[in-house]
């Protein structure tokens, strides 16, 4: 697929790194495009957010452009400061002795430096940072299953601490990204309860109308395995256009939904890595009432496992599976969500 060079981002390359330079079109996120710089100052990478996604089947966005560029940036802030927190955070109970996470040193999580902010064109600067999407791992994840768990670990740790960090000013970035977060519940919670029996659509109706009304966390709000970036011994976060306050455990279900569905596509049982992402975030944040948590966390899970396999961009998360193989997580998806709601 080829991607179209933006002229004026273009423009903004050529003031901030030296020619001679080479520029490319990248893939991004659905609602934004990426311009690769290579120059003699190395690689860098340049983001604008646009008014539309750039593919799938998805409605209209509700936020412009100038917004998610706002969120974005604070978010990314907001992410920096929370891997300068992690080292500081101690594990208690049964996550630190879990013998199936390896015992040497975790990767370390990280977001790329902003380099530059230019809101007349909603366009930030970053620097680049190494590593394959963690997508990768997770479709060869039997070749290397200690590698996924040490991964998932580390970035359950670091949403412990993303979790609970102050973000200011709260009022306009509340108003920023309130429209965003009521647009992602539509698509991944609203327009599911069709697929549900009609017995628990009270129920999910309930579940929507409380996670709309809870603001209690900020969380990034796209936690998936294409903006995780795995090196050697390092993660890379990227993408926080979507963040919003919300609870944290919809990040936590975010992630352990592609989990999940490589352990369904396995033949093994999700409960296991999903105990797992549990007992690591719990113990890291200890939430008050940690049992009506872990329920809302399992709800959540059911919902986010079922929308990568009927969304519009199911294709990128659950298009690698065989008709059985997808009917199994229907299954699960919907068993689960039937025995909590």
């Amino acid at each position: 697929m080829s991607h179209r060079i933006d002229t004026e981002m273009t423009r903004v390359a050529q003031l901030l790194w030296p020619e001679p330079q080479q520029v490319e079109a990248v893939a991004g996120g659905m609602f934004n495009r990426v311009l690769k710089v290579e120059s003699a100052a190395g690689t860098h990478y340049l983001k604008r957010f646009t008014e539309s996604a750039s593919s799938g089947d998805f409605p209209p966005l509700p936020t412009r452009a100038a917004q998610r560029c706002l969120v974005a940036c604070s978010w990314h802030d907001l992410a920096q400061r929370a891997c300068s927190g992690v080292g500081r955070m101690a594990l208690t109970g049964s996550a630190a002795r879990d013998p199936a996470v390896p015992q040497r040193p975790l990767p370390q999580v990280q977001v790329p430096a902003l380099l530059a902010i230019q809101s007349e064109l909603d366009l930030v600067a970053m620097e680049a940072v190494p590593g394959a999407p963690l997508q990768q791992q997770l479709l060869q994840a039997d070749d290397d299953a200690a590698a996924a768990r040490a991964t998932l670990k580390s970035l359950v740790r670091w949403l412990a601490v993303l979790h609970t960090l102050p973000l200011e000013p709260r009022g306009p970035l509340l108003a920023a990204s309130r429209p965003f977060k009521a647009y992602k519940v539509d698509l991944q919670y609203a327009r599911l309860i069709t697929e549900l029996p009609p017995r628990v659509h009270a129920g999910a109706l309930q579940f929507i109308r409380d996670y709309l009304a809870d603001e209690s966390d900020p969380v990034h709000g796209d936690l998936n395995s294409r903006n995780v970036l795995v090196d050697d011994n390092s993660l890379s976060v990227i993408d926080f256009e979507q963040g919003h306050f919300g609870a944290g455990i919809y990040d936590l279900a975010y992630l352990v939904s592609e989990y999940a569905i490589q352990a369904l596509n396995a033949r093994n049982d999700p409960r296991s890595v999903a105990a797992l992402a549990w007992d690591h975030y719990g113990s890291a944040r200890r939430l008050a009432d940690p049992m009506a948590q872990l329920r809302r966390f399992q709800v959540h899970l059911g919902f986010q496992v079922l929308y990568r396999l009927v969304g519009p961009s199911r294709a990128a998360w659950t298009g690698h599976l065989d008709d059985t193989t997808a009917q199994r997580v229907r299954h699960w998806s919907l068993t689960t969500l039937e025995a909590l709601l």
